[in-house]
């Protein structure tokens, strides 16, 4: 019988630790991670061009899960890049970073500074979809696997790219794998200070 109760005891103790891996990327986890991308981030892409990068909440009805992306080269004035963010969480430590592309991306130029401006459009606004794979690393801190990704149009399609973001130090880290080449090109953004 002692025997028995042994067997139970452990089976149980598997099950629950299963059940623990198991769980989803918590909430804490998604507005930890959502809060910490918001913001203005400024860099150096090469020797001659600046950019800042606008992470803007959008579609306030389904908090902590919708971002809008608006890259600007800092001489020319120019949009370089337009996303809609999509935080998808997938395991206790995992989350998914669906990349979408806008129909109509000149109707939202400068509208990171309009939040509002958004409520008047859906999910239709959107076309085409690239996906990075997040991990939470510790805490503050959220790192992707490498992988070619051609939905952020400030990059070269093909180049393979590995982002860190860390709110520790306010800095998202880009490191760039030039295709059909071994040289690594590294970037670091910093977050501007928050009002």
């Amino acid at each position: 019988m002692d025997r028995m109760k042994k067997f139970f005891f452990i089976l149980a103790l598997s099950l629950l630790s299963f059940s623990g891996m198991a769980q989803k990327f918590s909430e804490d986890d998604v507005k930890q991670f959502y809060r910490t991308l918001q913001g203005v981030y400024v860099g150096q892409l090469n020797d001659s061009t600046t950019v800042t990068m606008h992470f803007a909440s959008i579609w306030e009805y389904d908090p902590f899960k919708w971002l809008y992306l608006e890259v600007i080269n800092d001489v020319t004035k120019e949009v370089m890049t337009q996303n809609v963010l999509e935080v998808i969480p997938v395991s206790d430590i995992t989350f998914k970073l669906a990349v979408y592309q806008l129909k109509s991306p000149e109707l939202f130029v400068g509208k990171w500074s309009n939040r509002n401006f958004f409520d008047g459009f859906n999910t239709a606004m959107l076309t085409g979809k690239g996906v990075f794979k997040f991990m939470k690393t510790k805490n503050y801190e959220y790192q992707t696997e490498w992988n070619s990704r051609k939905a952020l149009t400030c990059f070269p399609s093909g180049d393979k790219l590995h982002f860190k973001f860390s709110q520790g130090d306010e800095r998202l880290d880009v490191k760039r794998l030039l295709k059909g080449s071994s040289h690594l090109v590294g970037y670091f953004f910093l977050k501007a200070p928050m009002d």
